[in-house]
């Protein structure tokens, strides 16, 4: 049931999204509002499962992170959303076109790294892969990480005038990451002290 609850959260946006399209209620220039919106949702998601492994742990309720990959993969259908949104309404599937959009604007193709870092995290979400990959699965997805900073540095170069939201956006990864640092220096930390705690006492 709460699997059942956690995809009808994530899929409720992109179905608001759809419906208003359909029914003309995206403003004056709906088809923009989807490329934004579909981002911005993508982000939201990427945000939530870099989160998700300190949400367990302070609330001590294991059971998060079995939402990750679920959420994980509903950032990397926002993600693909945003990215066939924008190559359909903006460059009418001109593929010529793109390659020069990615070689001209810089903001086109950090977007787009992100997106190529998040595939290989999608194809291998599954258990199968888990286990054929086995300690290399963690280290691979470990990407998600670059993935967000390329995120909010795609948000912030896409930004003209008002920073607020963007620069709010890239506060909330720099904080993300520098608590992820934080635990793994504390990780690096106790380790050579629990090998020495493990050593055994000499005897004269």
């Amino acid at each position: 049931m709460s699997r059942l609850l956690l995809h009808f959260g994530c899929a409720l946006p992109g179905c608001y999204l759809t419906a208003g399209y359909l029914q003309g209620k995206l403003g004056v220039d709906p088809e923009k509002a989807v490329i934004w919106e579909t981002g911005i949702w993508a982000f939201n998601l990427l945000i939530l499962v870099v989160l998700l492994p300190r949400a367990a742990r302070w609330a001590r309720w294991p059971m998060l992170m079995q939402c990750r990959r679920a959420v994980g993969l509903w950032a990397f259908t926002y993600v693909t959303g945003h990215l066939l949104a924008f190559i359909t309404f903006l460059l009418g599937w001109d593929i010529f076109r793109l390659g020069e959009e990615l070689l001209k604007r810089s903001y086109i193709l950090v977007g787009f790294i992100a997106w190529i870092t998040l595939m290989p995290l999608a194809i291998t979400s599954t258990k199968r892969w888990i286990q054929r990959l086995g300690p290399g699965w963690k280290r691979l997805h470990q990407g998600v990480y670059i993935a967000v900073v390329l995120a909010a540095v795609h948000y912030l170069m896409t930004v003209r005038s008002d920073y607020a939201w963007a620069g709010s956006y890239a506060m909330v990864v720099i904080l993300i990451l520098s608590l992820r640092f934080a635990m793994w220096r504390q990780t690096r930390g106790s380790a050579p002290l629990s090998a020495a705690t493990r050593k055994p006492a000499t005897t004269d």
